[in-house]
């Protein structure tokens, strides 16, 4: 230790560019570093996994990205100041934040500029789930999908980590709210958040109880899935409905498909629907907003954030956090 801090602590990194996290992954040292003027040291105490994108990373596949290892992992953390550099009045040590930047997720310690940290009341999973993916819901929806009162909103992947939370804020924003699941256990946990109707397309057929319980159409859509729940939300939008694509976790991974059937705007164009893509980074703007919103609701027991139950602790436990995402086990 040096000054209280440990002289090296552990992070991990991408090695080599396999396209499994498992093996193109690996816990490395990282020096101690002072934080400099305007930076923040934080002690991270709970990371968040984004299966799909890490996946993504770990074959060089993130369009915006070029991946050269060494490469450091992870996004979003929660945990505690433990140095203020020259310069910083807005934290303290011991205060507890929520960051989001490439790189810094997935290590013990990490330094920061103290702007890019958000202040909250303790560094808890719950914490960790709201920030930022409670607030790619909430702007995804208001911003993008453009969502009002009275609408029926539709949502792929409704137990998920970012579901969860369009479930809710559809239901707060008073809609009627079809979840959708793959998974027979999850239906339980939908009808608690507030579904009005679920949907398991397994054992269901979508296409027909789109058709027959929702003859009007859908009025806003999230799509997370993309493949064949994408094509019968298209089908299935109402005059004016809009569809937000946040993910294809369905197809990620594989190459592009040629579909052979009629241009999207001849479903679009005579009931003025639209299709919307939606990535978080792109809306920095709403952040600081948005954040405060999605706690307050969340402190004000208006909004639950649910965090699955499944351990997993320490760095060596990563790997199996994403296996177990990609597998579709958590809910």
């Amino acid at each position: 230790m040096t000054g209280g801090f440990p002289a090296r602590y552990r992070k991990i990194a991408i090695a080599r560019l396999t396209g499994d996290f498992r093996t193109a992954t690996a816990i490395v040292d990282e020096p101690w570093r002072d934080p400099g003027p305007g930076e923040v040291a934080v002690r991270n105490r709970w990371a968040g996994v984004n299966a799909v994108f890490d996946k993504n990373l770990c074959r060089n596949a993130i369009r915006y990205v070029e991946v050269v290892p060494p490469w450091d992992m992870g996004i979003e953390s929660v945990g505690d100041v433990v140095a203020v550099g020259p310069g910083v009045t807005n934290l303290a040590v011991g205060d507890a934040v929520a960051t989001t930047k490439l790189g810094h997720g997935f290590r013990e310690y990490h330094v920061i500029e103290a702007v890019r940290c958000l202040r909250v009341r303790e560094a808890t999973p719950e914490v960790l789930a709201l920030v930022p993916t409670g607030i790619s819901a909430l702007v995804g929806l208001r911003v993008v999908g453009e969502m009002r009162s009275g609408e029926t909103v539709a949502v792929s992947a409704a137990a998920g980590g970012i579901g969860q939370f369009v479930v809710q804020l559809a239901k707060l924003a008073g809609n009627h709210v079809i979840g959708l699941t793959r998974t027979a256990s999850k239906v339980a946990a939908l009808r608690s958040l507030g579904c009005d109707r679920v949907v398991d397309y397994i054992t269901e057929n979508l296409r027909e109880v789109l058709a027959r319980e929702y003859p009007r159409g859908i009025d806003l859509a999230w799509d997370t899935v993309g493949g064949e729940v994408f094509d019968a939300f298209v089908d299935h939008l109402a005059m004016r409905g809009r569809l937000v694509v946040s993910g294809h976790t369905s197809d990620f991974d594989r190459p592009e498909e040629p579909v052979p059937q009629p241009r999207i705007y001849r479903k679009l164009y005579w009931k003025s629907a639209s299709v919307r893509g939606f990535q978080n980074p792109a809306f920095p703007e709403h952040f600081e907003a948005a954040a405060a919103e999605m706690l307050d609701l969340y402190y004000g027991r208006r909004l639950q954030a649910r965090v699955d139950p499944a351990p997993f602790r320490g760095l060596e436990s990563v790997a199996d956090a994403e296996a177990y995402l990609l597998a579709g086990l958590n809910t």
